[in-house]
């Protein structure tokens, strides 16, 4: 009965982290059908405070279950070698696979080609925002936080298989090197947390894989 509870709770958080780029692709359809390429301003500013809600609100989730705890004095020596090597590995899943996928004749993930489409020429707050922070933020507090520290606590082995799978499949592979990629990415931010159960390791490591990108999409760097 526990684990049906926590499932529930965690599938509740899956929701919640959705909200934001949910909120986000509505506003940029109805955009599109007015004729608009870009969202206004307004729109844009009233999406940054909504998801700076949206993000604050994940947060306060994972303190109360216990498994977030947001202080300073997780920049020990320990945890900046694994943020620095997680990073390293994550990139190098990205970038390996991204040239796997030229050769085989695809320029890029499924995944990417539609956050391309979903963003760019849109206002670069907002891509950092959402690309940069807040999936990073949110999607460790699912994923890592909410499987591997809540779900599946007791059986931590278990749980980082989940969360890696589940993380591979979330971001819509095609064939098995895109899943490959994201899997070895969620695989990365699983043990990192594991081994200094510490979310925020694994919060830097998917923000530090995902910033360089969320900047070239911003700013239209080729």
């Amino acid at each position: 009965m526990n684990y049906i509870k926590k499932f529930f709770i965690v599938l509740g958080l899956a929701i919640l982290s959705q909200i934001g780029m949910a909120v986000y692709g509505g506003a940029k359809g109805f955009s599109l059908e007015t004729g608009a390429h870009k969202l206004s301003l307004l729109a844009v500013l009233i999406l940054i405070i909504f998801i700076v809600g949206n993000i604050y609100l994940l947060m306060y989730l994972g303190k109360k279950l216990g498994f977030l705890t947001l202080s300073k004095d997780f920049l020990t020596k320990k945890n900046i070698i694994y943020i620095l090597v997680g990073t390293l590995i994550a990139r190098t899943a990205g970038i390996g696979g991204t040239l796997l996928l030229n050769a085989t004749g695809v320029t890029q993930t499924a995944n990417d080609e539609t956050i391309g489409q979903l963003f760019t020429g849109e206002n670069p707050l907002l891509i950092i925002l959402l690309i940069g922070i807040a999936a990073p933020i949110m999607e460790e507090i699912v994923f890592r936080g909410g499987i591997v520290g809540y779900l599946f606590k007791d059986l931590p082995v278990v749980g980082i298989i989940v969360s890696s799978v589940l993380f591979g499949l979330m971001h819509s592979p095609t064939n098995i090197i895109s899943f490959l990629i994201y899997g070895l990415i969620g695989l990365t931010c699983a043990i990192a947390y594991f081994k200094t159960r510490r979310l925020e390791v694994s919060i830097a490591i998917h923000f530090l894989n995902n910033i360089l990108p969320a900047l070239v999409l911003a700013f239209g760097i080729s």
